[in-house]
């Protein structure tokens, strides 16, 4: 950030916008990747905490956060902790260590850590983003899912500002389990799953399947969904699902996990988040 020459604190959306089509200029909630990234071409920041984006409530039956509110918040939210098992909590709990809780937002996260376990967790639940767009002086607002972000996402960002994430009425029933693999327990998840299921006298009758750190985002496992829905959650039906949810993937390999050991945690993880689910240890 050694480039860095001016700060914006602009009190209005629309404001923010118009400063957002500036060239070199970056988005700042926390900060905390911006400074991470040590992002040498951003020569002016936005700093969007006078915005009011910072809150987490009830719409209709909907549970909204605001962009800027941070992982802490998150963590600390008993609203929060009332969905899907608290599985949304639990997952910003663990991105980051406590003293970056506190200054990382959750849309901040999302975007710096698109594969991450609050990604995770937030793509099990079905969750959607709003993001605001300045449009011949007007400012216009699209409610897009998270799994159609993280696709157009090199576009979506364009002159634009995610303002929240809402967790949709159906994510409230849902029982949740969250597994990871790291190479020491305060480390970032070398792969992470999340497995959302609304279970009805034994049988899966909604839900969704995610994982991280086997693709650029969090990745929806949609051939495992289908083993898994209107089906008791048997070892033979668990063992189908760990395996379809493997079997699509091509990861790519780093110094913290070769390509076939993500795959195989992938699977193996699978597995036992849903035997989580299903009552079985």
């Amino acid at each position: 950030m050694l480039n860095l020459q001016t700060i914006h604190k602009p009190k209005t959306l629309d404001h923010a916008l118009r400063l957002a089509r500036e060239p070199d200029t970056a988005l700042m909630a926390g900060g905390t990747s911006l400074l991470a990234e040590k992002r040498r071409e951003a020569r002016a920041v936005i700093d969007l905490s006078a915005l009011e984006l910072s809150f987490i409530e009830t719409r209709g039956d909907a549970v909204v956060i605001g962009a800027t509110t941070t992982l802490t918040s998150i963590v600390d939210s008993e609203l929060l902790r009332g969905i899907a098992d608290g599985i949304v909590s639990q997952a910003a709990r663990q991105s980051h260590a406590n003293i970056l809780r506190n200054q990382a937002s959750a849309a901040g996260t999302i975007l710096a850590a698109p594969d991450g376990i609050f990604s995770v967790a937030l793509s099990a639940l079905d969750a959607r983003l709003i993001i605001a767009t300045l449009r011949d002086s007007r400012v216009e607002f699209a409610d897009v899912s998270l799994a159609d972000f993280f696709a157009e996402r090199a576009t979506r960002l364009q002159n634009s500002i995610v303002t929240a994430i809402t967790l949709p009425a159906s994510a409230r029933p849902r029982r949740a389990q969250i597994e990871t693999v790291a190479r020491t327990p305060r480390d970032k998840a070398i792969v992470s799953v999340c497995a959302a299921l609304e279970i009805e006298r034994g049988i899966a009758r909604a839900g969704a399947l995610a994982l991280g750190g086997v693709a650029e985002t969090a990745w929806r496992a949609r051939d495992a969904e289908r083993e898994i829905l209107n089906h008791g959650l048997t070892d033979d039906v668990i063992q189908r699902a760990a395996l379809a949810a493997a079997s699509a993937l091509n990861p790519r390999g780093d110094f913290r996990g070769s390509a076939e050991y993500r795959i195989a945690m992938a699977r193996v993880l699978t597995a036992r988040v849903l035997r989580k689910l299903s009552g079985v240890a």
